[in-house]
């Protein structure tokens, strides 16, 4: 019984130091071919989903740095839809979301990005979300238009309100999101997903903020293995006792 328990322990001790962790693919939006000073309200950054991908969708884009403001390559924009043939305007409800992979135990999660106003034209900056959700395994499908604010569950968010960086001058603030995952309920295999969000649209086609988001970093705190070593060693001494009684 004592080495079967020890065996137990080390086993899962190797599993938690081993396991595949959670990942952030493409924060950076550039692993698609830069776009300059264009746009793209129809086509999601890799890896990446959105609420609209008809043409003049622009409540949730694809922006080119060049001429248009201080982030790297590509950044994504949530704005408001113009919407063809006659570019009527529309809500402010667009989003971006992707799997950070499936839950291994984590202690937390921290995301880190910059928020940037788009100088090449003075829109308002405003605000935005930035979320962690899960899902349980086979209950969710990532697509485009397909919202996993709809069927997960919200672990955090952080409201990031960037509608200071006004003006034609390339600026940008920084934001972080930490989540303890403790209490939320999640369980082994679940997936945790990334989403940022324009947040609730207030209803007026007159006016729009228009943020931008780049430079997305994801970091996780797992248990210390220590711990689990600790107990290793302590299961036969604790077995030696037992047999005593």
């Amino acid at each position: 019984m004592t080495r079967l328990l020890t065996t137990v322990i080390v086993l899962t001790l190797f599993a938690s130091t081993s396991r595949a962790a959670l990942v952030l693919h493409n924060g950076s939006f550039d692993v698609d071919p830069p776009l300059g000073s264009a746009d793209d309200p129809a086509v999601a950054p890799s890896s990446w989903y959105q609420h609209y991908s008809q043409d003049q969708s622009w409540s949730d884009f694809r922006f080119g740095a060049t001429g248009n403001g201080g982030w790297n390559g590509n950044g994504i924009v949530l704005g408001q839809n113009y919407l063809g043939p006659n570019f009527d305007p529309g809500p402010e409800d667009g989003y971006f979301y992707t799997s950070l992979g499936a839950y291994g135990g984590e202690v937390s999660a921290t995301v880190r990005g910059s928020g940037y106003n788009r100088s090449g034209r003075t829109n308002p900056a405003g605000d935005f979300y930035v979320q962690l959700y899960s899902t349980k395994p086979g209950t969710f499908t990532a697509a485009d238009g397909a919202d996993v604010a709809a069927g997960g569950t919200l672990l955090g968010q952080q409201h990031v309100d960037i509608s200071s960086l006004t003006g034609s001058t390339p600026l940008s603030q920084t934001f972080t999101l930490t989540v303890p995952f403790a209490g939320t309920g999640i369980a082994n295999g679940d997936t945790v997903w990334l989403r940022v969000w324009d947040g609730p649209d207030d209803g007026n086609l007159d006016t729009f903020d228009e943020p931008i988001i780049d430079g997305l970093t994801l970091t996780t705190v797992v248990p210390e293995p220590a711990a689990l070593g600790a107990l290793a060693l302590a299961v036969p001494l604790l077995a030696r006792r037992s047999g005593r009684r």
